[in-house]
C-alpha cells in the first residue's frame, strides 16, 4: 500500500470520526499498512479509557467499506489469526448498533458514502456503545436489556429509508435521527 493512499483513508476517518477525538478521548495506538491477501490494506487501531475500536480493510478499492469493530481494552489489534471476531474480544460496530438501537445500519458499496453512514448511526449511540464496554463483565446482560427494549420497535433498512423520503417530501429534517425519532413516534 503507497503512503498516499494511506494517507487519504486516514484522512475520511478522521473527517467522518470526529466526535471520536474531540468527544470521546480516542487517540491513535495501532497502525499497518502492509494488511490484507496482497498487502494493500490497513488496520488503525484507537483507543480511550473505555475500550478500543479498529477501521480495517483489506484491499485499495473504493468499492470495499472500511469495517469497523469495538472491542474491550485487553483485545488485540492485531489478532492470532487476523480475524476481529467475538471470540479475540472484537464486535462488528454495525451489529451492535442493531443490537443496542434496534435500528439497522445501511451499507453502501462506496467508501465515503459508508463511512458517513457508520458515522451518523455511530454518533447516534456511541454512550450505548461505551456503556456495554465500560464493565466488560456485564456486557452480556446489558447486551439483553438493550435487545429487548427495542425487541419490538426494530427499524429495518427499507423503513428508515421510506421514511427519510417521507420526511424530505414535507420539508422536515430527514436525517437518520429524525427518520428514527418519527417511526418512534417521537421518541428517542
Amino acid at each position: 500500500m503507497n503512503d498516499d493512499r494511506l494517507d487519504s483513508d486516514l484522512r475520511r476517518i478522521y473527517q467522518w470520526f470526529p466526535f471520536l477525538w474531540k468527544d470521546y478521548q480516542f487517540r491513535v495506538t495501532y497502525i499497518t499498512r502492509s494488511y490484507g491477501m496482497y498487502h494493500r490494506g490497513f488496520i488503525l487501531g484507537i483507543e480511550n479509557d473505555t475500550c478500543k475500536i479498529v477501521f480495517e480493510k483489506e484491499s485499495d478499492s473504493q468499492v470495499e467499506p472500511i469495517r469497523t469493530y469495538i472491542g474491550t481494552k485487553s483485545s488485540d489489534f492485531k489478532p492470532p489469526d487476523y480475524s476481529h471476531t467475538a471470540k479475540y474480544g472484537w464486535r462488528s460496530v454495525t451489529g451492535l448498533i442493531y443490537w443496542v438501537s434496534g435500528v439497522q445500519c445501511e451499507r453502501y458499496k462506496d467508501v465515503d458514502q459508508d463511512l458517513a453512514g457508520v458515522s451518523q448511526y455511530l454518533k447516534l449511540n456511541i454512550d450505548k456503545l461505551l456503556d456495554l464496554f465500560k464493565s466488560p463483565d456485564e456486557f452480556d446482560s446489558k447486551i439483553q436489556y438493550y435487545r429487548n427494549l427495542y425487541k419490538d420497535q426494530q427499524i429495518s433498512v427499507e423503513k428508515l429509508r421510506e421514511e427519510r423520503i417521507r420526511l424530505h417530501a414535507l420539508g422536515q429534517d430527514s436525517s437518520v435521527e429524525a427518520a428514527i425519532t418519527s417511526l418512534r413516534g417521537g421518541k428517542k
